[in-house]
């Protein structure tokens, strides 16, 4: 398997680690900074290049790692596609819609295995609500990001680079509360700028995100990228007899129809997306990927909804396109 990288910044690091741990060699990286491409190279003992079409050219990879801010998709998935090779690309999967259904079309008409690397799905935790919760409706799920960005990041603050906190990282809630609940149609959205004396950001720093699901069920995504919390991520799900609590990425607590949920996971899903992506492409079996690229499209018309609506200050309906 002739495994290649776009993009080895920041959670390409991750991805490689559990390459290294499956024993599967990487044989070219790419990256438009060449410095960091040529040590990403010299670590991985491969070729490195700052120019992706020609990456693919010369290399002809089975798979390609895409993990590049969203607002720098263009071609690159749709390029990897067109070779034949199989895609994993980091969420979000593009800022600009366009882009991201023209990709999403590309790849269905190629046929090639795909994922999109939203890690809940992976979880043990999620796996183990996802199991509770089958069969029963869920009338509310509220989730919150809270953390504190550091102001030196090369472009988490730039908004037309990140897309926004919604659209770069709490897209990890929106997308689990989808895969647990349903589709989302409308969003109403409120944001609060310049909280921070320090400017991480130039878009809200503080946001809530209210939300109808097509099932009929209610929600809620709070996110703050100033906040000094002890906790970054949590979900909660509330049913007639249901009540789930995810909190971080190894904890589920709560009850379900009268029994007590007291559950820790040793799987956070990071390795475990990686190597299901790495069977589905061997056995060429698409359904053993639980987010593929269609379903990533679905979550980023969620959160640039939400964006919409911060704007407008009106409620918006979530468009794929």
């Amino acid at each position: 398997m002739r495994i290649a990288f776009i993009g080895v910044g920041g959670i390409a690091a991750n991805y490689r680690n559990c390459l290294s741990t499956l024993q599967k060699p990487i044989i070219a990286v790419c990256d438009v900074d060449d410095e960091l491409a040529a040590k990403i190279g010299k670590e991985e003992q491969c070729s490195a290049y700052n120019d992706h079409k020609r990456m693919l050219a010369e290399i002809r990879p089975d798979v390609v790692f895409v993990c590049i801010p969203p607002g720098m998709h263009t071609t690159q998935v749709r390029d990897a596609v067109e070779i034949g090779a199989a895609v994993f690309v980091a969420k979000p999967v593009a800022l600009n819609p366009g882009v991201a259904v023209l990709t999403r079309d590309a790849i269905a008409a190629a046929g090639v295995i795909n994922q999109v690397g939203y890690v809940a799905r992976y979880s043990d935790v999620v796996v183990k609500a996802k199991q509770l919760t089958a069969g029963k409706k869920i009338a509310l799920g509220s989730g919150r990001f809270m953390f504190r960005m550091v102001t030196n990041h090369p472009w988490w603050g730039n908004s037309r680079i990140s897309g926004g906190q919604v659209v770069e990282q709490s897209t990890h809630i929106f997308d689990t509360l989808r895969y647990l609940i349903g589709e989302i149609e409308e969003v109403q959205a409120y944001g609060s700028r310049n909280v921070s004396a320090a400017g991480i950001a130039d878009f809200e720093e503080c946001s809530v995100v209210n939300m109808k699901f097509a099932g009929g069920a209610i929600g809620t995504v709070a996110s703050s990228c100033v906040a000094q919390a002890d906790e970054t991520s949590s979900i909660e799900l509330v049913g007639d007899e249901v009540y789930l609590r995810i909190s971080g990425e190894t904890k589920l607590t709560g009850r379900v129809f009268g029994s007590n949920v007291d559950y820790t996971g040793a799987e956070r899903g990071y390795f475990r997306q990686v190597k299901r992506f790495l069977e589905a492409v061997e056995k060429r079996d698409q359904s053993l990927v639980l987010t593929d690229y269609a379903d990533g499209v679905k979550t980023l018309a969620v959160t640039l909804a939400a964006n919409l609506s911060m704007r407008s200050g009106q409620a918006v309906r979530v468009r794929e396109s």
